[in-house]
């Protein structure tokens, strides 16, 4: 590691022999020195660090700008080193990268080990959380609360703040939460983890050329493909029978958004099919649904802009545990693998 702001110091044996020059300058020419003083004067040119194993951790932030003398202060105050001396020299000759964060350090350790903490950077402290595909906001909150400490009203302002950033169609970020895995530094505020979300869905859609503000009747599609698909290539399939159920006018008749409710499933799917008062309902309003019912990930998005080709009209899995899905051109088709997904719900009793 280089630091040009403070200047290096002299290597620990040029010190010596500058010591040891001086003092016997001092003997041949006839200077006494009594005991103490020749202690103290040695004690100069020497590195005060700790031994052992060191004591009760503790944590250090380490800011965006630090550097090597910045971090060495900082581990002098916190006193997980003696001295600035003990480390900053090594630091110096050191090649490695300092990066901002937290850090997690056992107290009075020697400077070459907290050095080598350092380098490897194991010990930086950190939230992480990660957000399933096709998970809904009100799941995602509940991670956010479990993982990263964060509260319900600090989250759902922080939804709201987003919002100026999507479609005016969207009724909320539902679908604009990307799924992946996200690190965070402690303290991170809702703000910051929502706006993170949101950026990366802005990034997916950006590496197909695709606008955010743009994208919310193509996030409506991948969030139906995301629900309804199991196996991958199941997904551009999928893709193509709700593509050509809107070239043709059909409604999607999409169970997911029959199901759909900002607070839960329909307990009765029954019920639920014939409910004008949920606006999402694929089996009574036609075309793309108002909004996403989930948040979908890469695969998802890319089969909603790639359907294959084929000319289905109708799919239903016959398999819930292996997701195998047969798809059909015409309702007789239709209905004979609509029939075998019912003798596997009979050979299969209680499954969820």
């Amino acid at each position: 590691m280089s630091d040009s702001t403070s200047p290096r110091k002299p290597r620990g044996w040029v010190i010596g022999a500058i010591a040891s020059a001086v003092l016997l300058g001092l003997i041949a020419g006839g200077t006494f020195l009594a005991y103490d003083q020749i202690k103290w004067f040695i004690a100069q040119f020497q590195v005060e660090d700790y031994e052992g194993e060191g004591g009760p951790a503790t944590t250090i932030v380490i800011a965006a700008g630090d550097d090597g003398a910045a971090v060495a202060r900082k581990l002098v105050e916190a006193d997980v080193i003696k001295s600035f001396d003990a480390i900053y020299r090594d630091m110096l000759r050191a090649d490695f990268t300092i990066y901002p964060g937290t850090y997690e350090f056992p107290t009075q350790i020697p400077g070459a080990t907290a050095l080598r903490l350092l380098i490897e950077g194991k010990n930086r402290v950190v939230l992480q959380v990660t957000i399933p595909e096709g998970m809904r906001i009100q799941q995602i909150k509940e991670l956010l609360i479990a993982d990263i400490g964060l509260t319900e009203a600090d989250i759902d302002a922080a939804l709201e703040s987003q919002m100026s950033r999507v479609s005016d169609k969207a009724p909320t970020l539902e679908g604009y939460l990307f799924p992946a895995t996200y690190t965070f530094d402690p303290g991170v505020r809702a703000e910051g983890v929502i706006a993170t979300m949101v950026d990366r869905m802005e990034a997916e859609l950006a590496s197909h050329n695709i606008e955010l503000i743009d994208a919310h009747d193509l996030l409506s599609i991948a969030a139906l493909i995301q629900a309804e698909g199991k196996i991958a290539d199941d997904f551009f399939k999928i893709s193509r029978v709700f593509a050509n159920r809107l070239d043709l006018g059909m409604a999607l008749q999409s169970d997911p958004t029959v199901k759909y409710r900002y607070a839960g499933e329909q307990s009765n799917f029954t019920d639920g099919v014939r409910d004008a008062s949920n606006p999402f309902n694929t089996y009574i309003y036609p075309g793309v649904p108002v909004g996403p019912v989930g948040n979908p990930g890469s695969l998802a998005i890319e089969a909603a802009l790639r359907p294959a080709d084929g000319d289905w009209l109708f799919f239903v899995s016959i398999n819930l545990k292996t997701g195998e899905t047969v798809f059909s051109e015409t309702l007789a088709e239709h209905e004979k693998a609509a029939e075998l997904y019912r003798a596997w719900l009979r050979a299969n009793p209680g499954w969820n």
